[in-house]
């Protein structure tokens, strides 16, 4: 192996490391706040990071455990500071701040009656439906994909304008709904 090889190989095994490094954070010391726009941005250990974004690393199964947080740096690329592995051992403020981001991030209205589910032979189906947010009728289109149980009772829903939709357990669904769903889960 010639030098250029070598220093290639040594770069490539630096950022490979980088990737597969979990940082865990101290969630003690993370200050999450609200700066004059509206974002949430940290400091922590001594460093102050804008416009933070929290993600669900297991979003249908966690809602408070595995938070990455991440920034974009002044080259606008994306850096993960670390993630927060367990979010109950932040203060109750810190808590409600982060928690309160998540839930408005990942909004998913529950599905709590299903009325009808019609097929346009085209790879969309109109699904007509009630929600904690009402009564609507969505399209889903590849509905292999889009509109799956994840687990033998957690259905999950996609919509065309990316909005999101879930039943937590399809058993407390009434008969009628199960004998709509029946075809397409």
């Amino acid at each position: 192996m010639n030098k250029a090889d070598v220093t290639k190989n040594s770069e490539l095994a630096e950022e490979l490391f980088e990737v597969d490094t979990l940082v865990e954070l101290d969630p003690k010391s993370l200050e999450f706040y609200r700066d004059d726009a509206g974002f949430v941005s940290l400091k922590y250990q001594g460093s102050e990071y804008f416009n933070v974004r929290l993600t669900r690393l297991l979003p249908f199964y966690s809602k408070t455990t595995y938070i990455s947080v991440a920034y974009d740096n002044e080259d606008r690329e994306f850096k993960e500071i670390g993630v927060i592995k367990d979010m109950s051992e932040m203060s109750p403020e810190q808590f409600e701040l982060v928690n309160d981001y998540l839930e408005y991030k990942y909004y998913m209205p529950r599905i709590t009656k299903v009325y009808s589910i019609k097929d346009n032979s085209r790879g969309f189906i109109f699904v007509d439906l009630d929600t904690t947010s009402g009564r609507k009728t969505i399209c889903v289109r590849d509905w292999y994909s889009n509109f799956r149980l994840l687990t033998d009772k957690y259905l999950y829903a996609l919509d065309v304008d990316g909005n999101k939709y879930f039943c937590e357990d399809i058993n407390t669904l009434d008969k009628k709904s199960l004998a709509v769903l029946e075809i397409y889960i």
